[in-house]
Parts: structure tokens; C-alpha cells; sequence
């Protein structure tokens, strides 16, 4: 695919030195966030970041340099899972990057490479629909460059499938056996990439490219070939979502209609359409930060709609040409909108697996790059109308600016007239804050306004670098959306903090911020304005998991961020708030937690204040939870419970947890009785027992998938106090072993290595013989 060279009148190929200098400009910006990034000196960490996936991709590095991908991840909630989680990408082939390179190194180096394909993919399949190299230029930074795709690069998976389905539907616009093996093999990476939902909601641009290219029949064909390579290839990420699926809170239960409601997209933010920021900057604190959280959440999903006002201009001029793209752009707009009015509607149509409507904005970023490609094309071909509104619209915005501007002094006046009865600090923050969001918006609106006129005079004056021009035009406005690239320095994560060393290695531990839901109101630090590196640091300082996990430490009571821990555990984490301290302590015992971090003094049997620290004006507190639960262990009672409520009844109020137990269904058990951990692994547990018979009670999730065995019997396993695993061990001395088959994955992995070896050699064959630009010798013409 060549984005710099074109066919002169002679048909040789020319270079277009105002187009590479454009794309100098733009990976010279790439390399300038990226390159502190892949060298580990430096991460990004904003909300998905360090929430989910750096927890993740530690223990799934450090899995992998020992040779494996487990299906259970100890140190997080008991053992969640793992290799059939899709946030952990545990069969994406960038793994790899882990066994030869530093983890920084090879965390920021998936951010980095991924945002770069994600503009080669887009230029490619830009230049395959038959636009110009300056437009593919064009709309290759629009796609990369974008608010939707800057705020992807907080979400490991969504960035991959982000990447890569531009590639894709590129596979559709070739047709043919190549294009049905580049997209498919596309396709699988960015299902292994493991953001399903995303790519679930791809398939339909996917349609609109291959029956506009190649019509109905064959179009839809082709795109389900693709689909069905790219499933092949992401086999054994399938096999072992739907192995772990049915024992989950989202397999079973589905997510609730309130977060689809809450996470949709305020119609509000269509201004966003416009200029960068109007509501603040979510990535920072302070007067820069958000002043209208119930417009724009902060956390957990933000995709910003900026797409540049000049990108978003020229794809206004394609929409009458281009109806189906318009089509596709507005409909993702329209459901990230009102899918959420109907949360109940979407959660029953998705069986519960969709609880994000602002996923559909997926639409808009795929659809709008394009068409911006495609107006670019039009109105440098006859564009005095445009040239004209452009015109209209850049004076516009620059009257507004200028009156925002003349009117700043009259509204600071009011606002701290109307704050009066606040007191002098928070009078002065909050017009602070308002005096901060009022210069900003004349800011952008005027360079809004400036690039509208810019624009316009290019179209009019028609200089042989006009599409450059636009490009150019396009970096620039798309680099206000700085803010949201926040990296920090990785060096004050590389050590383990003061109180990680305290707690000691392999310590089971919680900060009660992490707590979800809130057992208490969120501290509120004294932090200064800007970025939000000082929060992060500081709840780094008190044992959060980035970069806890990094140094050995475990989190029991972790949130299910994803809705895959089990039921089971999902009923105790949303009764824990409304439990009281020393029924809360119990379960922090039974559970085998070491230390806890709390934000106010608790004078409660059973926990030992170990230290505390004042961070940014809020104090915090280590305590010692005395007694927890060793790993393994043999209870003297047993008890049965009717129901699970009946069971989180019974743990909360009893004298011990560790003497006394609870399951669901009777077993014969003797108080007599030893058992010792031999192996300790993700997937292989192994006791020695001794006893009259029983339970053994070991610290670890409960999940069907373990097989118990000794002496070649199979062994029951049954939930202990709702989340632990218990086992049935008859009388005598006995070596019992616990572990997940993984045959099935490694089956699909044969399988998909087999698909993935012959769609690379398709493609590769096709592309030998028939050369660069060839769809295949047995394709028609594809239709325009």
C-alpha cells in the first residue's frame, strides 16, 4: 500500500515531499510520547491502565517466563480467571514482548506499537478505497490522532481491536482468497486481542465495506469467511471464555441495567464534536480537571468525540456522497446516545454481556476518519462551497471566542457574588475553577475558528500542497488532546513501597479505596492542579495493586472489575458494606487476609494498627488483620447452610470462621484432622491429608474447573463460606491433587495455529504472485 507514492501522467512514481513531511510531523509527536513509554521509563496509568491490566499482564508475564497460561489467577480475588479472561489477552501474540524485555518496557511497548498500526492500518485501508495519498494521509492521523482512539489507549484490549480491524476491512475491500485471509488473520488477532464486545460491534462496518465493494451476495459471504478465519485464530481465547463463562456473575447473572444507564453518552457532549475539553479535562484534578462530572465521567469509560473541527468538516462534505459510512457514523453516535434510556432493553438483548452503550462510538471512530478521507478528496476537486461555509463558520466561532472573552470579567463577578456564602478557600477555588474552564473555551474556540478559516483559504487558493495542508492542519488541531496522554515516571513504582515491605512478600492485602462497593466515603486528597500522577503515587504508597502485584503481594477482596468472579463472590463483596466491623473483620479473616489500609482509626478486635501516614492531606492507617486463614487447613465443624444469603448470615456472625465452616450440602466430617500444602501453583494444587475424614478447606477461589483426585479416585469439591475451595477426603493419610485440564485449549490452540499458518501462506502467495495491488486473478472488479 503505498501512502507516498502515486502514478504521475507518465505512470512512474512520484514523491510527495509535503505529504512525508506531514507524516515526519506525526511520527515525530508518536515517537515523542512513545519513546519514554517503550523504553520503561516512563507509563501510561490512567484508569484501565493500572486498574485492570497491569495487574493482569504481571502475573500473566511472570506465568509465562515459567512456561504457562494458567486458567486461574491466585492473586487476584482468590484466583479469578485468567486464561479466559478477555482483559488479559493471555493468547495474544505480543506476550511475547514479556520473555525478551523488562516488564515496563513490554508494557508500554503494546500501547505504543498498537497506536502506530492503528495509523498504518487506517492509511492502508484508506489507499485500498481508492482515495489520494494525501486524503489516506489524512485519514490515517484523524483515526490515530482522534479523541476515541487517545482515549483508547487507556484499554489494552479495546486499543488492539482498534488497531487492527482497519486491517480488517481492509481484508472485504480486496475480496477474494487474499483478502478473506488478511482480514481473517487481522480478525483473530483482534478477537485474541480479547475486547469481544468491541469487536462483535465491528462485524457491521465490516458489512458495509464488503457489500458496498463487492454487493450483497458476495459481500456477505466474504465478510462472514473473515469472521470465521479471524474465529478459528482466536480458538482457544473462545474455548476458554466459554469454559469459565456459566460459574461467573456475567455468564449467570448478566450485568445490571444501572450501568448501562449510567454509561452512556450525555448528548451534551455533541459539542465535544467541536473543541477538545468544554467540560474539563479528564485525565487531571484541580480547576484543569472535570467541573461537570454528571455531563463526563471521569472513570471507568471516557471516549472523547473530538475528532479535529476540520476532519470533522470534510466528512460532513462526503456524507451525501458516502450514505452508508454517514449512516454507520450516525448510528453509533445515536445508540451511544439512547441505548442506555433503555438499559434494561440492551442488557436482555445482549443476554448481559453489554453494559458500556458508549461502545458504539466504535462506529463513529471507524466511519469519520474515512469520510474526512473522502471529503478531503471532494472538496480539493470542487470544494467553493464548502470553502464558503467554512468560512461562515470560522467567523462564527471567532465572534464567540471573542465575546466569551468580553463577557469573563462580568461572569467572575456573579459567580463570586453568588458564592458568597461559602467560605474564602472554597469561594476562591470555585471561581478559580470557573476563570481556568472560561479562558480554555475562548482558547478553543478560537483555534477552532482559526483552522475553519485556514481551511477555507487553502480550498480557495488550491496551492499544489493544499491536501498536506489539510493533514498538517489536522496534527495540529488533534494535538489539544494532549492532556489526555498522561504518562508518569515508572521509577517511584519499581520499588516496593515502605509498607509492602512492612506486610512482607506474598502478604495478602486491600486498600479499602479498592473496595467495591464503597464500605466507606472516598477520601478526598489535598492534591494540586493538574495531571493526576500525585493521586497514583500516593495510592501506590498505600498498597494499591499497581504496582503491588508487581512485588509479590495478593489481593483477595479485589473487585470484579469484569463480572467473572463467581456468584458466590459477588454476593459477599456487595454485602460487605452493609455489614458492621467485626462482621466484617470475620470475612477478612476466613478469606486470609494479612493487612488492610484504612482511612479512618478502627477500634475493632481482631485488627493491630501498624503505622500510618498523612498523603495529600489524608491520613492513612495499616492495620494487621490478626488470625487469618493459613492456606490450607482442617475446620472442626462443618456446617450446612439452606441458600448462600443463609450462608453470608452465618460467617458474619460466628465465633470463629476458621474452626467453624459453611457449604451447601452435607458432608461427613470428623474435627480430627491435618493437611499440609505441598504445591502451590495457578492451576495445580497439591495436599498431604491425614484425618478420620472430611473437609479440607483450601485459600482459593472455588471453581468447578478443579478435578480433585487421590490414589486414582475422583474426589468432590464443594464452596466453603461461599468462596473458598473445599474438598471431600475420605479417612486415612492421603496425597490429594487438585488441577484444571487445559486439553480443550490446547486443541483450539492447534487448531488456530493450522488456520493461521494457512491464511499466512494464502496471503502471502497471492500477494507474491499477483502483486501489491492485485485482489486475486479470480476476483471481478470490485464496485465502487
Amino acid at each position: 500500500m503505498p501512502l507516498l507514492h502515486e502514478p504521475d501522467r507518465a505512470g512512474r512514481r512520484s514523491l510527495d515531499i509535503p505529504v512525508l513531511a506531514v507524516l515526519a510531523l506525526a511520527l515525530l509527536l508518536w515517537a515523542w510520547v512513545c519513546a519514554p513509554v517503550m523504553t520503561g521509563s516512563r507509563t501510561f496509568f490512567i484508569r484501565d491502565v493500572f486498574t485492570t491490566h497491569l495487574p493482569l499482564k504481571a502475573f500473566g508475564a511472570e506465568q509465562l517466563r515459567a512456561g504457562r497460561i494458567p486458567a486461574f489467577n491466585p492473586t487476584w480475588g482468590l484466583g479469578q480467571p485468567f486464561r479466559g479472561n478477555p482483559n488479559a489477552l493471555p493468547f495474544y501474540p505480543g506476550n511475547l514482548a514479556y520473555l525478551v524485555l523488562p516488564f515496563w518496557s513490554a508494557f508500554g511497548l503494546h500501547y505504543a506499537l498498537h497506536w502506530l498500526i492503528a495509523f498504518a492500518a487506517m492509511g492502508a485501508l484508506a489507499r485500498g478505497l481508492g482515495m489520494s495519498r494525501a486524503a489516506a494521509l489524512l485519514a490515517a492521523v484523524t483515526y490515530a490522532g482522534s479523541g476515541w482512539m487517545v482515549s483508547a489507549l487507556t484499554f489494552y484490549n479495546l486499543l488492539a481491536v482498534a488497531a487492527w480491524w482497519p486491517l480488517v476491512l481492509l481484508g472485504a475491500v480486496l475480496g477474494g482468497r487474499r483478502g478473506i485471509a488478511l482480514g481473517g488473520i487481522a480478525c483473530g488477532l483482534a478477537l485474541l486481542g480479547g475486547e469481544p464486545v468491541a469487536a462483535t460491534l465491528g462485524l457491521v462496518p465490516l458489512l458495509v465495506v464488503a457489500i458496498s465493494r463487492l454487493g450483497w451476495r458476495r459481500g456477505f459471504l466474504t465478510a462472514v469467511a473473515i469472521g470465521a478465519v479471524g474465529l478459528l485464530i482466536a480458538l482457544p481465547q473462545v474455548v476458554a471464555l466459554l469454559r469459565i463463562l456459566p460459574f461467573t456473575y456475567r455468564g449467570s447473572h448478566g450485568m445490571s441495567t444501572e450501568q448501562a444507564t449510567q454509561f452512556t453518552l450525555h448528548p451534551y457532549r455533541l459539542i465535544e464534536m467541536l473543541i477538545p475539553f468544554p467540560y474539563g479535562r479528564p485525565t487531571w484534578l484541580g480547576r484543569f480537571g472535570i467541573w461537570a462530572p454528571s455531563i463526563v465521567p471521569v472513570i471507568p469509560l471516557f471516549m472523547s468525540l473530538y475528532f479535529g473541527i476540520v476532519g470533522f468538516g470534510l466528512a460532513i462534505a462526503a456524507a451525501r456522497t458516502r450514505k452508508a459510512w454517514a449512516a454507520l457514523a450516525g448510528s453509533g453516535l445515536l445508540l451511544a446516545i439512547v441505548a442506555g434510556y433503555g438499559g434494561d432493553l440492551i442488557v436482555r438483548l445482549s443476554l448481559g454481556l453489554f453494559r458500556y452503550p458508549e461502545k458504539f462510538l466504535l462506529w463513529f471512530a471507524l466511519a469519520v476518519p474515512l469520510l474526512a478521507g473522502w471529503g478531503l478528496d471532494r472538496v480539493l476537486s470542487n470544494g467553493r462551497l464548502w470553502a464558503r461555509l467554512a468560512t461562515v463558520g470560522g467567523l462564527l466561532l471567532l465572534a464567540l471566542a471573542a465575546a466569551v472573552r468580553l463577557l469573563t470579567p462580568t461572569v467572575l463577578a456573579s459567580a463570586e457574588q453568588g458564592l458568597a456564602r461559602l467560605d474564602e478557600r472554597a469561594r476562591t477555588e470555585a471561581v478559580a475553577l470557573l476563570s481556568t474552564q472560561i479562558s480554555a473555551w475562548t482558547v478553543m474556540l478560537a483555534v477552532a475558528g482559526l483552522a475553519l478559516a485556514a481551511a477555507a483559504w487553502v480550498v480557495s487558493r488550491k496551492p499544489s500542497w493544499s491536501g498536506a495542508a489539510f493533514a498538517a492542519l489536522q496534527v495540529l488541531l488533534l494535538a489539544q488532546l494532549a492532556p489526555l496522554l498522561v504518562t508518569d515516571a515508572t521509577a517511584p513504582y519499581r520499588e516496593p513501597a515502605p509498607w509492602a515491605r512492612l506486610v512482607g512478600p506474598r502478604a495478602a492485602v486491600l486498600d479499602s479505596v479498592l473496595a467495591f462497593p464503597p464500605w466507606a466515603p472516598e477520601p478526598v486528597y489535598r492534591t494540586p492542579d493538574g495531571p493526576r500522577i500525585p493521586l497514583e503515587r500516593a495510592t501506590a504508597l498505600d498498597l494499591d495493586p499497581a504496582p503491588g502485584v508487581l512485588h509479590g503481594l495478593t489481593y483477595p477482596f479485589a473487585p470484579d472489575l469484569e463480572g467473572l468472579q463467581s456468584p458466590l463472590f459477588t454476593l459477599m463483596l456487595y454485602n460487605l458494606p452493609r455489614l458492621n466491623a467485626p462482621q466484617r473483620v470475620n470475612w477478612l479473616r476466613a478469606l486470609g487476609l494479612d493487612a488492610l489500609v484504612l482511612f479512618e482509626d478502627a477500634e475493632v478486635p481482631g485488627l493491630r494498627l501498624l503505622d500510618r501516614a498523612e498523603r495529600y492531606g489524608v491520613v492513612s492507617r495499616l492495620y494487621r488483620i490478626e488470625n487469618p486463614a493459613p492456606e490450607a487447613w482442617w475446620p472442626e465443624r462443618v456446617r450446612v447452610a439452606g441458600s448462600p444469603p443463609t450462608a453470608l448470615w452465618v460467617v458474619s456472625n460466628t465465633a470463629n470462621p476458621l474452626t467453624d465452616v459453611v457449604v451447601n450440602e452435607g458432608v461427613a466430617h470428623k474435627s480430627r484432622g491435618a493437611v499440609r500444602l505441598l504445591t502451590d501453583e495457578p492451576d495445580r494444587i497439591e495436599l498431604e491429608v491425614e484425618s478420620d475424614g472430611g473437609l479440607a478447606v483450601i485459600r482459593r477461589a472455588y471453581q468447578p474447573l478443579f478435578v480433585a483426585r487421590s490414589e486414582g479416585k475422583t474426589l468432590r469439591t464443594v464452596p466453603v463460606d461461599l468462596n473458598l475451595l473445599g474438598v471431600e477426603v475420605p479417612p486415612g493419610r492421603h496425597r490429594v491433587v487438585l488441577s484444571v485440564p487445559s486439553w480443550p485449549e490446547w486443541l483450539a490452540a492447534a487448531v488456530a495455529l493450522a488456520t493461521l499458518i494457512c491464511a499466512a501462506r494464502q496471503a502471502f502467495r497471492i500477494t507474491r504472485v499477483g502483486g501489491a495491488g492485485a485482489t486475486g486473478s479470480t476476483d471481478r472488479a470490485p464496485r465502487g
